[in-house]
């Protein structure tokens, strides 16, 4: 018996793991089990939500706790090699209500996929008999030890990095399993698309959480699950790159699916309610308003580019994360849509997101970069290894880029990201980069800011994804969104720690887009909060501040 045990890969705990031996043929038997308190819950119509009467109404609506221990399942089988050829089922403990009480739930009266019907089994409390025959059906205490003990000591295998799964999400299947919050997201999405539909209904729904939550997990799989539905749905950035890079990985034969990846300042001229879902991602990165230098004086608009998209479609989605802040003219917040919606007398469904899927899953790492950069009152923390998460301390430039290639040499993806803290010239007639960042005897390039690949290097918006990238620099701008297995960050002289705290020198900045902010300090704390988050497996730091350096050092990160 495990309990609370970790779902591989994320910091989500399964309430209770029955390990056995199956009956019939000895093969290594699981049984997920999930208690609920719950006396009364009732079926959302018109989707797979549940709702809990009594509960505050904004807890009210639930996921199916059927979809909620399946995805469990499904997370271990995918992730746990010690379970390929093992029989996995689950079962929902609801041992507060009667099975009276649960009929209009059960999967197969509510219309849950059919793999959720077949393998998941909810049990009131009058049903205690039946469930003690269905553990004796399906589980034998024979080698029950060994196999737990296989089960908790076997390797997780690497999640499936967001954008080498993007052509298969859109396109063919579900590739993500959505756990938890993610799956109410979904699941509210969804359920507002169904009333749009029947009611003219408009409802904003709001995602909201910090790096590696999930959020473009989320916006990815409904775009696929929308599209297999033949419903009209876009996805929305501010950022080049990632947009880019979205639409780079559906090749170069799915044009018409590529429309889908747009920009915020797509918006400002299309008819009301034009589109069924708009998917904003990186929300954050709204701007005041969707007009640049570039824009005619006859196209300009002078509506705010948070009511452009809200405008735009029956439900529009906001994923952001308020902490991801990186320059001047961004927006993009909780309050500001709260407000546009409020204006409008459009009802906001919002989804906080809580467990951590990238960095290993491992919520202390990301804590402990919020701490460090004193983005919470608790100030640096002293670091205490994780089995899920590597972090290094790098003596110098070479240490790190000599780590990193390690794992670059192991089939692994790297990257170095660093602060803008030094010139960024352009590309010389061959296409060749100029060393433009020096720290002692160590000279690398940023990331080209080419279009296309020239002499192996890939364009800037691709720099995180196609080879080549590890030998070219990234700057935030370059990375933001996108993830990597390991993470090399250098924090330049803007962030320099000085008398047992940070302090931010605009000076040393290069980034013209930020260094006249009256909140230099804030984004400048932002932006190495985002580097320092994007790598899934591992990250490494490095300062070019001796004083700095030593701080770290005094944290307790290994040092290579």
């Amino acid at each position: 018996m495990l309990v609370e045990l970790r779902s591989p890969l994320t910091n989500s705990r399964m309430d209770l793991v029955l390990v056995g031996s199956h009956p019939a043929d000895g093969r290594p038997s699981v049984v997920v089990v999930e208690n609920k308190q719950w006396s009364k819950v009732e079926p959302v119509p018109a989707s797979e939500l549940v709702k809990v009467p009594g509960l505050p109404a904004n807890w009210e609506s639930q996921v199916h706790p059927a979809n909620q221990v399946w995805a469990y399942c499904n997370t271990l089988t995918n992730y746990l090699p010690a379970l390929e050829n093992a029989h996995v089922y689950g079962i929902v403990n609801m041992h507060n209500a009667s099975s009276e009480d649960l009929h209009q739930i059960l999967p197969a009266v509510q219309g849950l996929d059919s793999d959720v019907c077949q393998n998941v089994r909810i049990f009131g409390d009058d049903q205690r008999d039946d469930m003690a025959r269905f553990f004796r059906a399906v589980l034998s205490a024979t080698d029950a030890a060994s196999n737990a003990d296989y089960l908790l000591k076997s390797p997780a295998r690497p999640t499936r990095a967001l954008m080498s799964a993007v052509s298969d999400s859109v396109l063919r299947r579900n590739v993500f399993t959505l756990l938890d919050d993610q799956r109410l997201a979904y699941d509210h999405v969804l359920r507002a698309v169904h009333e749009s539909q029947a009611n003219d209904h408009k409802e904003i729904i709001l995602v909201i959480g910090g790096p590696g939550t999930g959020k473009s997990v989320i916006a990815i799989e409904l775009l696929g699950a929308l599209s297999r539905l033949n419903t009209s749905a876009v996805h929305a950035t501010g950022s080049k790159s990632f947009t880019q890079t979205l639409r780079d990985q559906l090749g170069t034969t799915n044009r018409r699916a590529k429309q889908v990846f747009t920009y915020f300042n797509n918006y400002a001229h299309v008819k009301p309610n034009d589109i069924d879902v708009l998917i904003a991602d990186e929300a954050h990165r709204i701007r005041q308003n969707s007009n640049t230098r570039f824009t005619p004086r006859d196209r300009r608009s002078d509506i705010a580019q948070v009511e452009e998209l809200i405008r735009a479609a029956r439900v529009p989605v906001f994923l952001l994360d308020e902490n991801q802040i990186v320059r001047k003219g961004e927006v993009g917040s909780i309050d500001l849509i709260r407000q546009a919606a409020q204006a409008r007398g459009i009802k906001v469904t919002e989804v906080h997101l809580r467990d951590q899927f990238r960095c290993g899953g491992c919520q202390e790492y990301v804590d402990w970069v919020e701490d460090l950069l004193g983005l919470t009152i608790n100030g640096p923390q002293v670091w205490k290894p994780q089995d899920s998460f590597e972090l290094w301390l790098a003596e110098t430039p070479e240490a790190m880029e000599h780590h990193l290639k390690g794992k670059l040499d192991q089939g692994l993806q790297a990257r170095i990201a660093a602060g803008y803290c030094w010139p960024w010239s352009d590309a010389r007639p061959d296409g060749s980069l100029v060393n433009d960042i020096v720290i002692g005897d160590w000279r690398r390039p940023w990331n080209s800011r080419a279009d296309r690949t020239l002499n192996g290097i890939p364009p800037a918006d691709l720099w995180a994804t196609h080879e080549g990238g590890f030998h070219q620099i990234g700057c935030v701008y370059t990375a933001q969104g996108l993830e990597y297995d390991y993470a090399g960050v250098i924090l330049g002289p803007d962030l320099v720690w000085r008398s047992g705290a940070w302090t931010a020198n605009a000076k040393a900045s290069h980034d013209s887009k930020v260094k006249g902010a009256q909140n230099f300090d804030q984004l400048v704390r932002n932006t190495y909060k985002v580097l320092a988050t994007r790598g899934m497996r591992g990250a490494v730091l490095y300062s070019v501040d001796p004083e700095t350096r030593a701080m770290l050092a005094g944290l307790g990160i290994p040092k290579i």
